[in-house]
């Protein structure tokens, strides 16, 4: 495989690792033109092939990791340097409802929302490459570190107490299947046997001809748009604009809870 997107094989498909080979969200292609993403599978049981996974719940704020203080300058290490435009780390507090473990977020993305959600008046999303540890305190801060490449692009100095912070997992960590409304990530290539102790990442399909299962609640007809389905977890369903966005389009008529051929448009 290469770096960029990646030309896949049917061998690279087929192959599951219990140790992260590259990073979170990389694009593959086989030569048909077919796309793929790579993953992490959460969840402590086999997930079947053909079904629909998608990304991980944001954690609220009461879970500690939406609408994060930015930590004043003298505290936890925090310097006025990590304020200013440029500048590739900065401390945030822990709201205190959950402790956050060393490089949790790597990967994942830290949003800067200048003035408060309350009062945004300018927001910054960048990569995040590691961060400390923290316990679950209110007073306990950890420091943030950005991908190499990126920095702050703030034109003013960030304002601790007043500007505020929140951290998300990359979206293709830790996806499974759900019944729960969220952001489906790709299909399932092959069956992904995970448990309490194993997890397993691979590539999921993004877009192109694949195979889909329809849930009970009624044919999709030929050219018809699906989404994810929300009674049945991995299965898709007739797609509708506000609670079942559009995924793919079928090939054929598909009978509830009947597999069929399909196109999947994610990404």
């Amino acid at each position: 495989m290469e770096n960029g997107v990646r030309q896949l094989t049917e061998q690279d498909l087929s192959v599951l690792s219990t140790t992260k080979q590259v990073e979170y969200g990389a694009v593959g292609m086989t030569e048909d033109g077919r796309r793929f993403r790579y993953v992490s599978f959460g969840g402590t049981s086999t997930i079947a092939p053909g079904l629909v996974v998608v990304a991980p719940t944001i954690t609220n704020t009461t879970a500690g990791y939406q609408g994060l203080t930015i930590t004043a300058v003298g505290t936890g290490g925090q310097v006025t340097a990590n304020l200013a435009a440029g500048s590739t780390q900065i401390v945030l507090t822990n709201s205190g409802g959950t402790a956050v473990t060393a490089d949790q977020f790597a990967e994942g993305y830290l949003d800067i929302i200048v003035g408060g959600a309350a009062s945004d008046t300018g927001h910054y999303t960048y990569r995040v490459r590691g961060n400390q540890a923290a316990a679950a305190s209110s007073s306990a801060t950890f420091t943030v570190y950005l991908a190499q490449t990126d920095s702050f692009r703030n034109t003013t100095a960030l304002v601790a107490g007043t500007d505020t912070a929140s951290l998300t997992l990359s979206e293709f960590q830790t996806v499974n299947t759900s019944t729960t409304a969220a952001l489906p990530v790709g299909v399932t290539i092959m069956p992904v046997p995970n448990t309490a102790t194993v997890t397993n990442y691979g590539w999921v399909q993004t877009y192109g001809p694949t195979t889909v299962l329809n849930d009970a609640g009624g044919t999709i007809t030929v050219g018809g748009a699906f989404g994810q389905s929300v009674t049945t977890a991995g299965n898709v369903v007739a797609a509708t604009a506000s609670t079942h966005p559009i995924i793919g389009v079928t090939r054929v008529a598909i009978s509830a809870s009947n597999a069929g051929p399909a196109d999947l448009r994610i990404g």
